[in-house]
């Protein structure tokens, strides 16, 4: 059995939240043994909880566990200054898969660790966005030179989108194989009545029209833009609601500013999040326009489609290679956007439309990387 090391972007909680290499790592684990690397460094919280994290990351001692279907390993991290952090976690992470004789590696490290040119195992490198959304801090510029030599070292490049595999081959001058994200396409299907009108009552959303947005609530979401829209909509459309689902660094600033009734702000959802899928009348992706955008696949149109959503969306050019009939584009004007809601809402789903998302089924994701995993010679 291959042993597969697996390096994310950033480490989260399997358990409480979906990461693209953390779920293709959960299906090498029935082919592999599969050993994925953990550390504690929040995003999120003030900066002493911050500064905590990464201290205990720093010292604590190499350790080794089983957690569900991994081998979670824990190894001194550094966090910062990046040009040390790189070297001394790269030493650390070296000598382990040395000593367990890791045979192939697969990172979605932008910054963290360098992985040796001259190896004895295989290295799959992973970009699941653009590296950096600009190259004006010293941060950005770190990061995309670092993809690049990484980049040129790699056995195999995967990439989550088309675009991004363009930009790789004229930014980097290698070819990627484009394998998207996934999504568990039979549980978003699965209608829970039950949970979605516990929901309701929870969110007093019952007997409402609700157009949702479910994901991380970033400076990329155009949430001011899209509240007066909702204003907009409310003049002809009665009993409607603005669902925002999903965490958000300012999640208190937004609760405060619009704090009326049917605009709500659900803060972080842990564990499954499919019946909030099925809860929802349209979704909705009102994503800033920018090269970072642009290049991302956004796992969020199949989820909806999944649960067989009609959907409005601005229209950037991931989406625009999806190309589904039920994803609305309209650019970010009012009466553009008030109008594709008014659309969505008369638009009925075509039971056509379920093969759609065949192919972003996460099953069929892990068939890809295990033809991958077993073309590395």
């Amino acid at each position: 059995m291959k042993k597969i090391l697996v390096i994310p972007s950033h480490f989260v909680d399997p358990k409480k939240m979906k990461v693209r290499i953390i779920e293709i790592a959960k299906g090498m684990t029935s082919r592999y043994e599969v050993y994925l690397l953990s550390w504690h460094a929040e995003l999120s919280g003030g900066f002493l909880k911050r500064l905590w994290s990464c201290v205990l990351d720093l010292f604590r001692k190499k350790r080794l566990y089983k957690s569900d279907s991994f081998i979670m390993i824990e190894l001194p991290i550094l966090h910062r200054p990046l040009s040390l952090a790189i070297k001394l976690n790269s030493f650390f992470l070296n000598k382990f898969i040395e000593l367990e004789n890791i045979e192939i590696v697969m990172s979605g490290s932008y910054h963290m660790f360098e992985i040796p040119e001259k190896r004895k195992f295989k290295y799959v490198y992973d970009l699941a966005d653009l590296p950096a959304p600009g190259c004006d801090s010293y941060f950005d510029r770190f990061i995309h030179k670092h993809t690049g030599i990484e980049a040129g070292k790699a056995d195999e490049i995967t990439v989550v989108s088309k675009s991004l595999a363009k930009y790789v081959s004229e930014k980097y001058n290698r070819q990627a194989q484009f394998v998207p994200n996934g999504a568990y396409i039979n549980e978003l299907r699965s209608l829970n009545e039950e949970k979605i009108k516990e929901i309701r009552q929870k969110y007093n959303l019952i007997d409402k029209w609700i157009i949702g947005y479910i994901g991380l609530i970033g400076s990329w979401v155009a949430v001011e833009f899209l509240v007066n829209v909702f204003y907009q909509i409310k003049k002809d459309i009665n009993n409607v609601a603005l669902f925002f689902v999903g965490a958000s660094p300012d999640l208190k600033k937004l609760r405060n500013k619009f704090s009326e009734e049917n605009i709500i702000f659900t803060g972080t959802i842990e564990g499954e999040i499919a019946d909030y899928f099925n809860c929802i009348d349209i979704g909705i992706l009102p994503h800033i326009k920018n090269l970072y955008q642009d290049l991302a696949f956004h796992i969020k149109l199949i989820e909806y489609t999944s649960a067989r959503k009609i959907v409005v969306s601005t229209p950037l050019e991931g989406v625009k290679n999806i190309n589904f009939p039920n994803i609305l584009l309209a650019d970010l004007n009012l009466s553009e956007w008030v109008q594709a809601i008014k659309n969505a809402k008369e638009m009925k789903w075509s039971n056509e439309w379920d093969r759609m998302v065949e192919p972003f089924d996460w099953k069929n994701i892990f068939n890809t990387y295990f033809g991958i995993i077993e073309s590395l010679n």
